[in-house]
């Protein structure tokens, strides 16, 4: 696909709002944006957190049945812990009116890959909870965000060309879903005073 005005406009705009998010001299308003605008938008979409991890345990499942299926739900669960349990709240927050709240969200969610969204993605986490995602390696040595993007492309190739995925590129997707999941979600949502528990047997987040 070529790259166009539409994509370049995009790419601003995350480049505008990750400038937003961590300006250096504004640390207490961020402090207060990431406590209240985050947390207030867990509490109040709960079981957000439920579809990536029931697809991570369903891939679990799938583990010794079908490795390309395993490597599928372990793709599906990675995407949906960083675009919907951690950049959709953001957008969300930075974007007051609801509506083209929405529609950015919408069009943010149906992009594949990360590179777009890297350095928001980066900076909330630096901020939200200290963590350095260019320090967490998966198990090809790589940045956390670049063996996503790898385990991204094995999936479309299964997917899309009826690749036969080695077990050993089905046990990155689950190093890096793993990874995402203990290493990042988890603490960023803890440091919000937010934890992952069950409702009616539904996976949510509550406060601590």
């Amino acid at each position: 696909m070529s790259y166009d005005e539409h994509d370049a406009a995009m790419d601003d705009f995350y480049d505008r709002m990750s400038e937003e998010l961590y300006p250096d001299h504004k640390e207490q308003a961020i402090d207060e944006f990431i406590e209240e605008r985050m947390q207030s938008y867990y509490l109040k979409h709960p079981h957000l957190i439920e579809a990536p991890i029931v697809s991570y345990h369903h891939a679990n499942e799938l583990l010794q049945i079908s490795p390309r299926s395993a490597l599928i739900m372990y793709t599906t669960a990675i995407e949906l812990f960083l675009k919907v349990v951690l950049l959709k709240p953001v957008l969300y927050g930075m974007v007051h009116n609801e509506s083209v709240a929405e529609l950015i969200v919408g069009s943010t969610i149906g992009q594949s890959g990360f590179a777009r969204y890297n350095k928001l993605l980066n900076v909330l986490c630096s901020h939200a909870a200290d963590i350095e995602l260019s320090d967490i390696k998966g198990m090809n040595g790589k940045p956390i965000l670049s063996e996503a993007e790898d385990v991204q492309k094995i999936r479309n190739k299964v997917v899309h060309q009826g690749y036969v995925c080695t077990v050993n590129e089905m046990g990155l997707a689950k190093n890096i879903s793993s990874l995402i999941l203990t290493e990042v979600v988890e603490p960023v949502l803890n440091n919000l005073n937010l934890v992952i528990s069950t409702i009616d047997s539904r996976f949510c987040v509550i406060k601590a």
